[in-house]
């Protein structure tokens, strides 16, 4: 993993080119300084208080999104906690040495802040919120735990797979705990998905053994719920109108395509068919994924369209369609009357026409299947159990 980057550019550029390739960066802290994490990677923080600049409703220009507090009720998150404002930090590509030789490279100068950065996407990296981060790191030291091979030890051939499967079980269990939690701002929320995001892109082996486990009902299990997820924190965003284009939440558009990254490349084999509906919500809502489009992130405009083209058949040509539908099987199931998630179900597949976090998640949980928990856990051996385990004794 890379070393900790200082908080001037003229560091930017200064041994770059030994980093491993898939090395994941994050942020650089008070916090992690003090801890010296082996985990902590790039680079600096930005307080939104100072990189927002907030528009006063009598001085906004014309055109400005002006935010306002809602005042019906809520069913996420209470209106007084978007006082709770996000840090930023820059989240450094974990791919960045393949671009280094690059012409008219997106990086700070030599000597120049990083502040900007924080806030905006370059050749640098991409803006994550700090809570965001915490919950990659947090992904990241937990499936460390798990790990064999840091261990240095031989216990199954896919105990890193089933213990991969456990600790985003966890995650989920986490996510579930603080979804409608009123008091508890979009911004928190959001970071679970940027922190699953993040964590996806640069977990390379980890997600190797994770697909390749034998338990491969428990794994695509996992990654359709994680569809719901996703889809369940957009509501989130849309309740305090903050899933736009000019959203004070300025890294949707990034987020997005590397969660299609992740269903394009990793995931292939898993049945995430809730990539269209990704692309689906996102063109509703103004923010062009093609604009996003880059060379860090292996999603090119034509995967975009393919997306757009498999979410616009079921809003035009779907056979769940009523008559007076107009072929739009999203509005035939939205109108439908006690829904379950059942119904959305073709030959035991989800067809994402609607979903359902609390119908969905309960039903996942109470399959048996899924426990989490932290019997993967090597740090919780005890030593005579390492031991028999351990490689060369």
């Amino acid at each position: 993993m890379p070393p900790k980057r200082k908080a001037l550019a003229e560091a930017t550029n200064q041994g770059t080119a030994t980093k491993p390739r898939n090395a994941k960066a994050a942020k650089t802290s008070a916090k992690s300084d003090a801890s010296k994490k082996p985990a902590a990677k790039a680079t600096s923080k930005s307080n939104t208080k100072d990189a927002d600049k907030e528009v006063d409703e009598k001085t906004a220009p014309v055109g400005k999104r002006v935010r306002t507090s809602k005042t019906h009720n809520v069913k996420y998150s209470n209106a007084d906690t978007l006082s709770k404002k996000p840090q930023w930090t820059n989240l450094q590509w974990p791919n960045i040495g393949d671009f280094l030789d690059d012409e008219d490279q997106d990086m700070p100068e030599d000597g120049q802040l990083i502040d900007e950065f924080c806030t905006r996407v370059s050749d640098l990296g991409i803006p994550v919120t700090e809570d965001g981060m915490k919950l990659c790191e947090k992904l990241d030291t937990e499936y460390r735990k798990r790990d064999q091979d840091e261990h240095a030890m031989h216990i199954y051939n896919d105990w890193n797979g089933w213990g991969m499967s456990e600790l985003l079980e966890n995650y989920l269990k986490d996510f579930n705990k603080d979804v409608f939690k009123k008091t508890m701002s979009p911004y928190q929320k959001w970071a679970y998905i940027e922190g699953l995001a993040v964590f996806f892109n640069g977990a390379d082996m980890e997600t190797v053994y994770w697909i390749g486990n034998e338990d491969g009902e428990r794994t695509k299990e996992i990654a359709s719920i994680f569809g719901t997820m996703i889809l369940t924190v957009f509501d989130v965003l849309k309740e305090h109108d903050l899933f736009t284009l000019d959203s004070e939440v300025n890294n949707i558009g990034i987020i997005s395509l590397l969660l299609l990254k992740f269903v394009k490349c990793e995931a292939v084999d898993l049945d995430c068919d809730w990539a269209p509906e990704i692309v689906r919500l996102c063109d509703e809502a103004g923010i062009k994924l093609d604009d996003v489009v880059r060379k860090q992130v292996e999603v090119a405009k034509k995967d975009i369209k393919k997306w757009r083209d498999a979410y616009k058949k079921k809003q035009t040509k779907s056979k769940y369609a009523g008559k007076d539908d107009g072929g739009d099987g999203y509005k035939h199931f939205a109108e439908k009357k006690d829904w379950k998630p059942e119904d959305d179900l073709e030959d035991d597949c989800k067809m994402w026409y609607r979903w359902d976090w609390k119908l969905e998640y309960s039903a996942f949980q109470k399959s048996g299947s899924h426990p989490g928990g932290s019997h993967y856990d090597i740090s919780k051996m005890s030593k005579a159990e390492k031991k028999s385990y351990t490689l060369g004794i």
